[in-house]
């Protein structure tokens, strides 16, 4: 029988369901303290959150904490599988342009931020913002971090990215779409759902599953925005993805077909 909760937490709904009703209330708990693990690590929203040491460094190797270290591990890799789709390097065009770095510093890009260990090196200029991979990485992570402790199925959704870990229910996890359709989650697996509010955009809205979170947020946002060629890039990763084009027709890769994600 499975056990359900919501609230609010680092300004997403947040929900949590366990295969054991005895462990809601620790898994909770451990869900909890994933988030808040993570929001004082990097919500930019936050004046205590640890990345605007590395924001204000320009330049200086900064030392920080694991978990940091983890978040930004997860946003460069995010950022190198979409060549750069998924940026972790805020800005864009407002502030990253010859007017506003001197001559000197060339324009900081993602592929210039070093990590090594538990050091990060951004450079001159750069502004971390790695707030949507991380909200990805803190499903993944509270996923599999009740699963183990607690030993029992667990689905923890943060916004539109669902992660799933330890045994299925019986049925398996039924998860609903955003288009009120309903798909079969497998157990470690993840789920990423994008819309656009841009009338002329090709995709109203995309849905990847992938083995983890940070992947099929990340593949569903460069899908979103990649037009006529969306289809083709999921196919090239073998990703399992649903779109809604803007006359509301589905189009599905060769891999949804599969029965545990039809």
């Amino acid at each position: 029988m499975i056990s359900s909760t919501q609230w609010r937490g680092w300004g997403e709904d947040v929900a949590l369901a366990v295969t054991e009703c005895a462990a809601l209330g620790d898994a909770e708990e451990l869900v909890r303290s994933v988030i808040e693990e993570s929001a004082a690590a990097c919500d930019l929203r936050r004046g205590d959150a640890e990345i605007h040491a590395v924001n204000l460094a320009q330049g200086t190797p900064v030392r920080v904490s694991p978990r940091l270290a983890a978040l930004l591990r997860s946003a460069l890799w995010a950022a190198r599988m979409t060549d750069g789709a998924v940026d972790p390097v805020a800005g864009d065009d407002a502030t990253l342009d010859e007017r506003s770095v001197p001559p000197i510093h060339p324009i900081p890009r993602y592929l210039d931020v070093q990590l090594d260990d538990d050091t990060v090196l951004a450079p001159w200029g750069a502004s971390l913002d790695i707030t949507a991979t991380a909200h990805a990485d803190v499903t993944d992570r509270a996923a599999t971090l009740v699963a183990t402790v607690l030993e029992c199925g667990v689905l923890v959704q943060m916004g539109d990215t669902i992660s799933t870990a330890g045994h299925c229910p019986a049925g398996g996890w039924q998860v609903s779409l955003p288009d009120h359709g309903i798909v079969e989650l497998p157990a470690g697996a993840a789920m990423s759902s994008r819309t656009s509010t841009d009338d002329e955009q090709r995709w109203g809205t995309i849905t990847v599953i992938a083995a983890d979170a940070v992947w099929a947020d990340a593949a569903a946002t460069t899908a979103l925005h990649r037009g006529i060629g969306a289809l083709s890039w999921l196919e090239q990763y073998e990703l399992a993805g649903r779109l809604i084009d803007s006359r509301g027709r589905i189009h599905t890769t060769s891999t949804w077909s599969d029965p545990r994600a039809a």
